[in-house]
């Protein structure tokens, strides 16, 4: 078997790089399948963080190659009763805790089946009831990307997982009322707003994006529109629109927090 035989296997973790777990993971793949490719996604899930780990798959999955396994642990309920899924869509196989974490990339992609991965003759032995993305993720990811017959030897076909739903746009009057669904490491915040809906609601009128004590009514294409130090919009590579600062923070210049709201309104028809 070569490299080409295999699936990638793709890497988000809340593991950090400070210490060992992502690197032991990656390990434990190329034991059981060495030709196998793995891509680092990102380690730097803020601990426990199932909303932030759930948008960058969302946003993320779609350009890695199709089949690509995506090995996802963020799982606060470690060591618990939840399930270890894996899930089977058009394109790409999403395998992880059971925890909601694999829902949005996955019902964006049409889920085909879902299995329940209960056959521990693919785990580590002995399994830790701290370490399961070591002894049954990694493991589990590695033998999907080895190009299974079937998934179903992995477990059982369940008809449903936990479901997890990124804040969703509420309409009050003429208002959108908005959440902050990410914070990127330059500062930017991410609202749960496309590019195309706010283009479809403000369309060619003037319009105020509340935040705090501050009044945003500024959209540029590029950062380099923008004043120094003005706040402002931007359709952001995510197509989801950016709070966003030229050659500064937002976040720290708006004491910006995950899950504060905004709103967007029109000023004038």
């Amino acid at each position: 078997m070569t490299s080409t035989d295999t699936r990638p296997v793709i890497l988000l973790t809340d593991f950090g790089r400070k210490d060992t777990f992502a690197g032991i993971m990656k390990g434990v793949i190329a034991s059981i399948s060495p030709e196998s490719r793995v891509i680092d996604l990102t380690h730097d899930i803020d601990p426990g963080n199932i909303l932030q780990a759930s948008f960058l798959l969302r946003i993320s999955y779609a350009y890695f190659p199709k089949k690509s396994v995506f090995c996802v642990v963020v799982d606060p309920g470690v060591g618990s009763e939840r399930n270890a899924v894996c899930i089977e869509t058009r394109d790409y196989f999403f395998v992880g805790p059971d925890n909601g974490v694999l829902w949005e990339a996955a019902t964006g992609n049409h889920i085909k089946q879902i299995i329940r991965l209960t056959n521990t003759d693919y785990f580590l032995e002995p399994i830790s009831n701290t370490f399961h993305g070591r002894d049954i993720f990694a493991p589990m990811a590695a033998a999907i990307s080895k190009r299974l017959e079937t998934l179903a030897i992995l477990g059982d076909p369940v008809n449903e997982c936990v479901k997890f739903y990124l804040p969703k746009i509420k309409v009050n009057k003429s208002c959108l009322e908005l959440s902050v669904l990410h914070i990127d490491r330059f500062g930017n915040l991410t609202l749960n707003l496309s590019e195309n809906e706010f283009r479809q609601f403000v369309q060619d009128r003037e319009f105020c994006l509340a935040f705090k004590d501050r009044r945003i009514n500024k959209t540029y294409k590029a950062y380099s529109a923008a004043k120094e130090n003005e706040v402002f919009l931007i359709p952001a590579s995510s197509g989801y629109m950016e709070i966003s600062v030229k050659n500064g923070s937002a976040a720290k210049m708006l004491d910006a927090r995950t899950m504060d709201s905004a709103a967007l309104e029109i000023l004038s028809s």
